[in-house]
């Protein structure tokens, strides 16, 4: 792989033309989408596809680049798509065929065909790093809950995730029987007011989990830290006064599942406290969240964390009503915090 990177290092000039004015932005994306598909990369084909459609590529000749069925693209289009997945079968070892190169010169200027190669090794180097990821996260045996990598990442940021003075207002005001889902290292902990009775936090992953249990020793409030999952909260029906989730609803797997849990184990009337980072409105912010979530890439190295999600249209659909809320940038990355109340 260092080899790709350096070979990549020398085509950054041609590669940079490509997306400043050089072929054009439909050709490109055609010609990722091949590349990708020969390489066997889903989460990189189902980025670009949708690229490809927002750059002006039609649904027609995405499924002819699918079947290799290249009729549907013009003649330019077919000239780069076949030189493209013809170089990267080969990893950019050789050249294509001589057949293949001399239709490629025939219709594509020198510039356009040097900027093509540039684009293909690219998408080429990024379906080997994300496929290599894959593999090894398969190859691990790791069980879903165990996230060891992130886990050690998130122990170092977890305190500056969410300010102090945020965390304390999310938890203001509690009362009675409250159940925190992920809970991560228990950064809530020392957060939660007197008149709390008990705290049941929920953490699936081994090592937050017990993170959170060394944090309960500095809780002025009993909290008792469970092994489950927000889809699968081991409590009785209508169980607690409120239900907190800081920063979890993005990684759960099943959202609305996670959410109607947190419904079932809400007494009617209870409130549910939420501080979790969603999809911006419009704009390159949103488009950049979708195209890492759409990716794979993301989630795998996140922890299952998704960056696109609605969660307030969520938590409105899964039966509560949002009293408060509050909507704010952390860095460029839009957050909500607030309440919403159990619908009976």
């Amino acid at each position: 792989m260092l080899g790709d990177v350096a070979a990549l290092a020398k085509s950054s000039v041609p590669l940079l033309r490509a997306y400043r004015g050089g072929v054009e932005p439909a050709l490109r994306e055609r010609v990722m989408v091949a590349v990708s598909r020969a390489n066997a990369c889903q989460g990189c084909t189902r980025v670009h596809e949708r690229w490809a459609l927002r750059s002006g590529v039609t649904d027609d000749e995405l499924r002819a680049i699918g079947l290799a069925d290249l009729a549907a693209l013009d003649e330019h289009s077919r000239a780069a798509v076949v030189y493209a997945t013809e170089r990267a079968e080969r990893r950019f070892r050789a050249p294509p065929s001589p057949e293949v190169e001399q239709v490629a010169r025939n219709h594509l200027s020198p510039a356009a065909l040097e900027q093509v190669d540039a684009v293909a090794r690219a998408m080429a180097l990024a379906n080997l790093s994300l496929n290599t990821l894959s593999a090894m996260i398969a190859a691990s045996g790791r069980s879903r809950r165990d996230h060891p990598v992130f886990a050690r990442v998130w122990e170092l940021i977890a305190s500056r995730a969410v300010a102090a003075q945020d965390r304390a207002e999310l938890l203001a005001g509690l009362h009675g029987d409250v159940i925190e889902v992920g809970a991560g290292t228990g950064e809530n902990f020392g957060h939660y007011p007197p008149a709390v009775r008990l705290v049941v936090a929920v953490e699936p992953e081994p090592r937050l989990q017990r993170r959170a249990r060394q944090a309960t020793a500095h809780a002025s409030v009993p909290i008792s830290v469970v092994d489950a999952t927000a889809e699968a909260i081991p409590a009785a029906d209508a169980s607690y006064d409120a239900a907190v989730a800081c920063l979890v609803l993005c990684s759960v797997p099943a959202q609305p599942v996670a959410l109607g849990e947190l419904r079932r184990v809400l007494r009617p009337g209870g409130e549910l406290r939420f501080y979790e980072h969603v999809v911006a409105h419009h704009g390159c912010v949103a488009t950049l969240q979708r195209a890492l979530d759409d990716s794979g890439l993301w989630p795998r190295v996140g922890a299952g964390c998704h960056l696109s999600r609605d969660t307030a249209r969520a938590i409105e659909e899964a039966g509560f009503a949002i009293e408060q809320c509050r909507r704010f940038l952390s860095g460029p990355v839009p957050h909500i915090a607030g309440v919403a109340r159990r619908l009976a």
